[in-house]
């Protein structure tokens, strides 16, 4: 016989739902048909429960195996308006990942989900989950067994084992919530009598260095308000450092003003739940806090009919969702318009439960209806990178009573995604519409794209005609090539020469989209520290061709090497130059093989 033991130890920032601003939430935690529930605690949006439910299992191996652990938290409403609970979030958890004995367990922290798309809810709880073995339930037991225990000679954890296997509490709704509540803050108090040190909430910071002094105790805790104390084991200590620093943390029920307060963003990265919520827009390896966005993407249409008198359509399209309205430019006298244009709504700000996508004819009064798609948005697919984009597809369009034209088609690709989505930077955002695209992609940097990476190899091969401000004298050059912030030097010529020859390799990283430029000088070392340029030469990194056969190198080019004040001033390049300097060079991006930049 084995337990499996759910510790409910707390919850964060739930969802008012009394009407005055906050909730009473309890939990109940169902597994394998049985059902258990915590106390309530009243009028607290980040309570404290830590308390253990137990449920008993004949055949372990099967049970974990087959069955899920389904968390969920509600707002206590007994007496009022006839209901007795509000939904205030819910976890569910393969039983499979759960720890083999309590020495294993940690705490986990899982945001809660919501029940549909537009649903509001919000917050997560700590749980810590683990199998007990070796233990009878107490409905085996004797009666005298059963009546032996007192409950003044009871731990707390062994008091609510017995509250909670009772068989009416399993099924149904919980009854005798009062006189648990009693039990359990009678001896809630006798533990806190016995302890001589002021309880604290603690969590520990990753670090190898001495930990500093401790920081000034918070404010004396209300009584009211439980207080879980202990070292916090969901965060990430240091290998084989030991803990680093111990902070105070702020516990509910002191003002935040005096004291740290811990702040929980729900990164998939750090809590790792992916497998356990199902939740298709998170995994393991977000770092950043997930913005949902519903993404609509017009592409063209086909097969307009006319609706001037004169015989042409100026076609567009009107996104509408709710009270937010994109619309693409208008094309004059086209049956066969291609627009590209992607519009992004705020999951957050949903107004609708349908997607309106109508083509429209530009006219001097008012706009000609020309057909319609309708999209309901429980139906729209999910899609996150590196899933491949979505497809778009023809829809035909629709009149205003839902039945099919004669005429007309339109392209459309309509899904749900996130900030990370290749068409978040160039979308229309129902949100920021007045902003243009280059400030609005230094607004929302809460995403970071990994860029894909190109070595930029140059071989610099020889140089002629250099002029030099000193004649009398034999140069001693070398070249410098610059890409943002790399730099890189070729070997001197073995050649003092005019005509100098070096035959180097020089290779730098470039990224997409290529909007940088590459600096190619010969310089002339004069002295110690002191050089002098004879030429220099801007080379745009987008007009470097890519080296498609590897076996291959593509052919080298001479360029004409400007003086540098020349080189310098906008728009002088564009004048002839009768004479210069040349240099001889070969230049290629390669992508065929990994770059680490």
């Amino acid at each position: 016989m084995a337990k499996l033991v759910v510790e409910v130890l707390d919850a964060s920032d739930l969802m008012p739902k009394d009407g005055q601003g906050s909730s009473s939430p309890f939990v109940e935690v169902e597994f394998d048909q049985q059902r258990q529930r915590t106390q309530t605690k009243p009028k607290d949006l980040n309570p404290q429960w830590n308390q253990p439910l137990v449920f008993y299992l004949k055949d372990p191996s099967s049970q974990l195996q087959n069955n899920t652990i389904d968390v969920v938290v509600y707002n206590d409403r007994k007496g009022v308006d006839g209901h007795h609970k509000n939904f205030l979030g819910r976890v569910r958890i393969s039983a499979s990942s759960v720890s083999l004995s309590e020495s294993q367990a940690a705490v986990q922290r899982y945001p809660l989900d919501k029940r549909g798309l537009f649903s509001h809810i919000k917050g997560d709880i700590a749980l810590k989950i683990y199998l007990v073995h070796g233990q009878a339930p107490l409905d085996h037991q004797s009666e005298e067994e059963k009546n032996s225990s007192k409950f003044e000679n009871r731990e707390p954890s062994s008091l609510f084992e017995e509250i909670n296997v009772n068989k009416a509490d399993r099924h149904g709704e919980y009854e005798g919530g009062h006189e648990y509540n009693k039990v359990y803050e009678e001896e809630t108090q006798k533990q806190k009598i016995k302890k001589k040190e002021k309880e604290v909430r603690t969590f520990y910071s990753v670090g190898t260095g001495p930990a500093p002094a401790p920081a000034p105790d918070p404010p004396p805790v209300r009584t009211a308000d439980p207080v879980y104390s202990g070292p916090r084991t969901d965060f990430a200590k240091a290998g084989g450092g030991g803990p680093g620093p111990i902070f105070q943390m702020q516990v509910p029920g002191t003002r935040p003003e005096f004291g740290l307060v811990e702040t929980r963003p729900p990164l998939a990265a750090r809590m790792g739940y992916w497998y356990r919520s199902g939740d298709k827009t998170a995994s393991t390896y977000d770092l950043v806090e997930q913005m949902h966005y519903l993404y609509v993407n017009v592409v063209k249409a086909r097969d307009l009919p006319v609706m001037d008198i004169s015989g042409s359509l100026d076609p567009y399209v009107e996104v509408k969702l709710g009270n937010y309205k994109g619309v693409t430019k208008h094309l004059e006298k086209n049956q066969n318009p291609v627009w590209h244009k992607v519009f992004a709504f705020p999951k957050e700000n949903l107004q609708s439960n349908s997607i309106e996508v109508t083509v429209k004819d530009k006219d001097i009064g008012k706009d000609d209806f020309v057909g319609r798609v309708l999209f309901d948005v429980s139906e729209i697919p999910i899609r996150v990178p590196p899933d491949s984009p979505l497809a778009p597809q023809w829809y035909k369009l629709e009149n205003k009573m839902g039945e099919k034209v004669n005429r007309g088609e339109i392209m459309l690709a309509v899904w749900m995604g996130t900030q990370a989505d290749e068409a978040f930077p160039e979308a229309w955002h129902s949100d920021a519409h007045g902003i243009s695209q280059h400030s609005l992609s230094n607004t929302r940097s809460k995403v970071y794209f990994s860029p894909k990476l190109y070595y930029l190899r140059v071989q610099v091969i020889a140089a002629q005609d250099l002029v030099l401000s000193d004649k009398g004298r034999a140069p001693d050059a070398y070249v410098k090539v610059q890409l943002g912030n790399q730099v890189r030097v070729t070997r001197p010529s073995r050649v003092r020469h005019v005509n100098p020859v070096w035959d180097d390799d020089l290779t730098l990283v470039a990224s997409e989209p290529f909007d940088e430029f590459m600096v190619i000088s010969v310089e002339d070392r004069i002295g110690p520290g002191k050089d002098e340029v004879l030429g220099r030469l801007i080379v745009p990194v987008r007009e470097i061709p890519p080296r498609l056969d590897i076996a291959k190198f593509p052919e080298p080019r001479w360029f004409n090497l400007l003086k540098p004040s020349v080189a310098e001033e906008e728009g002088e390049k564009k004048k002839e130059v009768k004479f210069s300097s040349k240099i001889h060079l070969r230049i290629w991006l390669d992508a065929g093989y990994p770059c680490v930049g």
